[in-house]
C-alpha cells in the first residue's frame, strides 16, 4: 500500500494560507497537511524536521523567499510554488518545481496540480523530477521567447490566438501581450489540446475560451471576435462546420 503523503504549506498571508488548506482538503482528501508556516525561516525549520513529500511555497515571504528555500529543501520533497507573480516562473522550474500556481487559486487548476503530484509520487525516489518552463507531464505550461535580453513567458491557458508567420508563430494573450516564437505553428499544434485550441484557418489557431462571439458577415463568411485587444479572426470555409448552431 502506498503511504499517505504528507505536506507542508507556507504563505505569509493567513487568509491565503487557510484558503489553500481548504482547497487541498477538497481536491485531495487523503493528503495530510502536517504543518503550515507563515515565513520562510519557519518553513525551512519545518522542512528539515518533517521531511515532507510535498511543499506548497509562496515565493515572497519574510525571512527566506520561496525560491531560496527551494535550494534548501530535502531532495525528495516535491515543490509547488504558489504566487501572485508570474515573473518567477522560469527560476521556479529551474528548481524542478512540479507546478507553478498563480493566485487567486481555482479548484480546477489545483485539481490539475494534484494530478501531477500524484503522478510524481509514484516515481522511484532516485528518479529526478524533470521540470522545464515549457512543459510538464501533461503538456506545455508556458510559451516563451527572448525579446532583447529578456525571456518573456505567457501561460498557455492565457493564450488567445496563435497565427502562423512563415516559419514562426505569433502568439497573443488575453491581455494583448504578443510573442514571436521561432517554432512553426504546425509543430506547436502537436503539443496543444485540440479540444481547447481550435484551428479556424490554415494559419490560425484560437483558444475556444477566448471566443466572445461569432459573427456572420454580409458575404456569408464567419469571423470570431476574441477576448483580446483588437483580435478578430476569420474562419475559413473548411472550418465553418465547427460553428454550426453557434
Amino acid at each position: 500500500m502506498t503511504p499517505t503523503p504528507i505536506a507542508l504549506i507556507a504563505d505569509d498571508e493567513p487568509v491565503l494560507l487557510e484558503e489553500l488548506r481548504c482547497l487541498l482538503q477538497v481536491a485531495w482528501p487523503e493528503l495530510q497537511i502536517v504543518a503550515s508556516a507563515s515565513s520562510g525561516s519557519e518553513a525551512r525549520r519545518l522542512l528539515d524536521h518533517l521531511q515532507p513529500d510535498i511543499a506548497f511555497l509562496d515565493i515572497r515571504m519574510p525571512g527566506i523567499d520561496g525560491l531560496s528555500l527551494a535550494r534548501l529543501a530535502p531532495p525528495q520533497t516535491r515543490l509547488v510554488f504558489v504566487t501572485a507573480h508570474a515573473e518567477h516562473a522560469l527560476e521556479a522550474f529551474e528548481h524542478a518545481a512540479v507546478d507553478y500556481l498563480r493566485k487567486p487559486l481555482t479548484p480546477a487548476r489545483l485539481a490539475l496540480t494534484v494530478q501531477r503530484l500524484q503522478t510524481r509520487l509514484t516515481q522511484r525516489p532516485q528518479e529526478p523530477d524533470a521540470g522545464t518552463v515549457t512543459g510538464t507531464d501533461t503538456g506545455p505550461r508556458f510559451l516563451q521567447a527572448w525579446i532583447g535580453n529578456s525571456l518573456r513567458l505567457i501561460e498557455l491557458e492565457q493564450v488567445a490566438v496563435l497565427r502562423s508567420e512563415l516559419r514562426h508563430t505569433r502568439v497573443q494573450s488575453f491581455d494583448g501581450t504578443t510573442l514571436l516564437l521561432r517554432t512553426p505553428l504546425g509543430e506547436l499544434q502537436q503539443a496543444l489540446d485540440p479540444e481547447l485550441f481550435w484551428q479556424v484557418h490554415r494559419g490560425t489557431v484560437v483558444n475556444a475560451r477566448a471566443i466572445e462571439r461569432v459573427e456572420r458577415r454580409e458575404d456569408g463568411d464567419l469571423q470570431l471576435h476574441l477576448r483580446a485587444p483588437g483580435a478578430v479572426v476569420p474562419v475559413s470555409r473548411s472550418h465553418r462546420g465547427r460553428f454550426k448552431g453557434m
